[in-house]
């Protein structure tokens, strides 16, 4: 067996994530109190009650979730699970370095924390937005981006490649509705608007690319001891690499689809999901329909991966 952990990112979220291993577990309990000592709001309030309505405001939406996925992960490391690779989607990206032993948790926090606040403030300067393109192949997206990009010069770009015929675009407004347009014409089943705060992974997210690779100069990162994925090259990264595609991670699009196939093509069989929902294990599903797929969200599906890979499986 060689076993990935997947990591989701923002859109994952729900209220009342985690609450049940916190409450189950001193290691979680340990992490998430840790975390709301690094943030200057209370990580355990938004993700387990959300009484200001917050966790699904950028700005708070990525720690909450980074802390989620990292204490659901050392549930399972608790308990003896070990991977042979790792790979994050977007933000999740974050969670697979930290799991990794390349930086840790509490300077990994403060970066996630600095990251959505400058998305955020990029999103709010040149506002954008995402769309979801079903039932169309990346290369005819991509040819239908940039033609209009280059006819309107407005930016409209490949986000995601999620999985096969599953791929989000982002931009501005006028460009993505141009692209909707285009690419029904071209044989797309559907377009769908997200309902997303910023034009995440394009070219309109670079002044929190410019900002993220000043926050890196000071911080002391370590060669992972576990395989990662990169969501910008779609292949494993060293030390060197993951200080260079932290910041090119905003601006690129997310390659989880060639990651997925290249695991796949490496004799990868088993792939478990670490954080809120299957979002992730529906997609390596349509991808790997022969692996074995598995989420961890709280104690029962915890307990369910133990039954299915064993404690000390590895």
């Amino acid at each position: 067996m060689k076993a990935a952990l997947l990591f989701p990112g923002q859109g994952a979220q729900y209220v009342g994530m985690g609450k049940d291993l916190y409450d189950s577990y001193i290691i979680v309990k340990q992490l998430f109190d840790e975390a709301a000592s690094v943030l200057d709001w209370d990580v355990r309030e938004v993700c387990f009650t959300d009484s200001h309505a917050l966790i699904n405001q950028t700005r708070y939406t990525q720690a909450a979730l980074f802390t989620t996925n990292y204490a659901i992960y050392k549930a399972l490391e608790a308990n003896g699970l070990k991977a042979d690779a790792m790979l994050g989607f977007s933000l999740g990206e974050y969670d697979a370095i930290t799991a990794s032993g390349a930086l840790d948790f509490k300077t990994a926090l403060s970066l996630v924390d600095k990251r959505a606040t400058y998305m955020e403030e990029a999103a709010n300067k040149n506002p954008g937005g995402m769309s979801a393109v079903i039932g169309l192949g990346i290369e005819e997206i991509k040819a239908v981006c940039e033609a209009i990009s280059e006819e309107s010069h407005l930016p409209v770009e490949v986000a995601n490649d999620n999985c096969e015929g599953q791929v989000t675009i982002a931009g501005v407004k006028e460009a993505l509705e141009l692209a909707s347009l285009k690419l029904k014409e071209a044989g797309a089943k559907r377009v769908l608007p997200l309902k997303v705060s910023g034009a995440f992974h394009s070219s309109l997210m670079e002044e929190a690319k410019e900002k993220l690779a000043k926050e890196l100069v000071t911080l002391d990162f370590k060669e992972p001891q576990v395989e990662v994925i990169s969501n910008v090259s779609a292949g494993p990264m060293n030390r060197e690499e993951i200080i260079e595609n932290i910041p090119l991670q905003v601006v690129k699009g997310v390659r989880f689809r060639e990651s997925i196939h290249y695991l796949v093509s490496q004799g990868f069989d088993t792939f478990i999901e670490v954080g809120p929902k299957c979002t992730l294990s529906n997609l390596v599903k349509k991808m790997a329909p022969e692996a074995t797929i598995l989420n961890v969200e709280d104690s029962d599906t915890l307990q369910n991966v133990l039954e299915k890979v064993g404690r000390d499986n590895a």
